[in-house]
C-alpha cells in the first residue's frame, strides 16, 4: 500500500501506519533485551516515532513517546534502579522531542504543499482566465484600447490595431496623443473619474498621415498608478458622411422652400405687372400721370426689393469660435473615400496654426461639402481628376481655397443665382453657401484661371481677446 506523506491519509491508512510503527518500536525493544548492554538500541526508536508522528496529532506523539521510552526502559537488559529514572527522564524527552520535530516537519511540508498546490491552481485559473479574456478580445470587430495613467497605449486588439493603420506591428506603449488626441485630453480632465460609457466622435491619425472619423465610448477605472481609460472604437467615417450628407439635403430643401415662397410673391407681382402692362398697351399715348402707370412703377419697384433681397440666417444665436485645422481634417475624412472610388486624387494644404473663426461648424462643413461635392461632379469625366484644398490666414481673414482641374462653369456670371439652367438639382447649392458664408461676415468668391476652377472662402479670424 503506498503512502504519500505529502498528502492527507484515509483512517485505515492512518490505523495501518501507526500500527506497522508499534510493532517495529516492540521489536526494537524485545532486540534490546536479547543483544544486551554491549549493543545499544535506543536510537532505533526515533525511525518509528518520526514516521508516526507524520500520521498522528502531536498529543498522540507525546503519548507514543512516553510510552516507547517506559517499554524500553522496562524491557532494557539494565537492573532498575536510582539510574533508571535519569535513562527514563532522557528517553522520553528524546522521543518526544524528535517526533515533535519529525511531526512538524511533515506537517508544514503537507502545508507548504497544500499552499502551493492552491497558488498553482490560482495561477493556472487566471491564466486560462487571462486566456480567455484575451481570445474574447481579439476576436471582437471593434477597437479595444486601455491607456494607462501616462497617456500610453496599454492594450490594443487587432481590431484597433487595423483601425490605427497597424498590419503586423501594434501601437502599445505608443502615446495616444499621436493617433487620438482628444483622449489624451480628456485622460488630463478633471472629470475623467466620472466617465463611464461615455459617447465622444474623434478624428483618429494613422501612422501615414491619413485620417478617419471614430466614434468611441470610454469608460474610466482605477488601480495603483491612478486613472485609466478603457475604450472601445469603432471607424463611424461613413455613418457621419451620411449623417453630413443628410443634414446638407435637409438645408437645400428648407432653401428650396424659402425660395419657392419668394418664386411665388415674384409670380403674384409679375402678374399684376403683366395686367398694368396690358392695360397701359391698350392706350394710344402712354400718360405719365395715369394711376396704372403709378402702379406699375410700383409694382416693378417690389420685384426689384424682394428680387434683391439675400437669403439670410432668421436665426439668432451664438456663434462658437471653430478650428478651421480640424474642421478640414473633419471634411478629409468624410469625402476620401468617396473621392478614391471616383479615382480623384486629392491635395491638402492647411496651414498650422491658424486662428479660430466664429462661425457655426455644422453650417460651414455643409458649405465645404457642397464645395467638394461640386467639385467632385465636375470631375467625373476628366482624366486624372485633382481637388486641391488650402487653408492659409491673411490679412486678419481665414481664406480656404478649394480648386480642381475640371472644365470650369460656362455662365459664371449667373454662378450664384438660384434655378440655375443644367444644375443638377435645383441649383441653389452655391446660392445657399454664399447666403451661409455672408451670415458669418464673410464672402464666397469664385475665379477661373486657365484649366482650373477655384471657390474661394474668406471668413474674418477671431482677436486675441474674443
Amino acid at each position: 500500500m503506498a503512502i504519500d506523506l505529502l498528502n492527507p491519509v484515509s483512517r485505515v491508512q492512518r490505523f495501518a501506519v501507526v500500527g506497522s510503527c508499534i510493532l517495529a518500536i516492540a521489536a526494537i525493544t524485545l532486540a534490546g533485551r536479547y543483544s544486551g548492554r554491549t549493543e545499544p538500541l535506543g536510537g532505533f526508536y526515533l525511525i518509528p516515532l518520526a514516521v508516526a508522528a507524520a500520521f498522528v496529532s502531536r498529543w498522540s506523539i507525546f503519548l507514543l513517546a512516553i510510552a516507547t521510552a517506559i517499554g524500553s526502559e522496562y524491557f532494557s537488559p539494565y537492573a532498575w534502579g536510582p539510574e533508571s529514572l535519569r535513562r527514563l527522564a532522557v528517553a522520553i524527552a528524546a522521543f518526544t522531542g524528535g517526533g515533535l520535530f519529525a511531526g512538524e516537519l511533515a506537517r508544514n511540508r503537507r502545508i507548504t504543499m497544500a499552499l502551493l498546490r492552491k497558488t498553482q491552481e490560482e495561477a493556472r485559473v487566471r491564466l486560462d482566465a487571462v486566456t480567455e479574456m484575451r481570445a474574447l478580445l481579439e476576436s471582437s470587430p471593434v477597437g479595444l484600447i486601455t491607456i494607462d495613467p501616462v497617456g500610453r497605449i496599454g492594450m490594443a486588439n487587432k481590431a484597433a490595431c487595423r483601425l490605427l493603420g497597424f498590419v503586423s506591428d501594434s501601437p502599445e506603449g505608443d502615446p495616444i496623443e499621436r493617433y487620438i488626441p482628444v483622449l489624451a485630453r480628456l485622460l488630463k480632465s478633471p472629470q475623467v473619474a466620472n466617465l463611464m460609457q461615455t459617447k465622444i466622435e474623434a478624428t483618429v491619425r494613422r501612422p501615414t498621415g491619413e485620417t478617419f472619423l471614430s466614434q468611441a465610448w470610454v469608460s474610466s477605472y482605477n488601480d495603483a498608478s491612478g486613472s485609466r481609460l478603457a475604450v472601445v472604437l469603432s471607424d463611424a467615417t461613413e455613418l457621419i458622411r451620411d449623417r453630413e450628407e443628410s443634414g446638407l439635403k435637409q438645408l437645400l430643401t428648407n432653401s428650396r422652400i424659402v425660395a419657392g415662397a419668394v418664386s411665388h410673391e415674384l409670380r403674384n407681382l409679375a402678374a399684376a405687372a403683366s395686367v398694368l402692362y396690358l392695360n397701359l398697351k391698350k392706350q394710344p399715348k402712354p400718360d405719365h400721370s395715369n394711376k396704372d402707370f403709378q402702379a406699375l412703377g410700383t409694382v416693378v419697384e417690389s420685384i426689384l426689393k424682394l428680387s434683391s433681397t439675400e437669403l439670410a440666417d432668421a436665426r439668432e444665436e451664438v456663434l462658437e469660435g471653430v478650428d478651421v485645422g480640424e474642421l478640414l481634417q473633419e471634411l478629409r475624412a468624410i469625402i476620401s473615400p468617396s473621392l478614391e472610388e471616383a479615382g480623384i486624387s486629392a491635395d491638402w494644404e492647411i496651414a498650422d496654426p491658424l486662428p479660430p473663426i466664429r462661425v457655426d461648424r455644422s453650417g460651414l462643413l455643409q458649405v465645404f461639402l457642397n464645395l467638394t461635392k461640386n467639385s467632385r461632379s465636375a470631375l467625373e469625366n476628366t482624366l486624372h481628376g485633382r481637388i486641391r484644398v488650402a487653408a492659409y490666414y491673411l490679412d486678419a481673414s481665414v481664406v480656404i481655397r478649394f480648386t480642381d482641374n475640371g472644365p470650369g462653369i460656362s455662365s459664371a456670371e449667373r454662378l450664384f443665382q438660384p434655378f440655375q439652367p443644367g444644375a443638377s438639382s435645383t441649383g441653389l447649392g452655391l446660392f445657399v453657401s454664399r447666403a451661409i458664408i455672408r451670415t458669418f461676415g464673410g464672402e464666397l468668391h469664385h475665379l477661373q484661371p486657365a484649366g482650373e476652377c477655384s471657390f474661394i472662402i474668406e471668413l474674418p479670424a477671431m482677436a486675441a481677446g474674443d
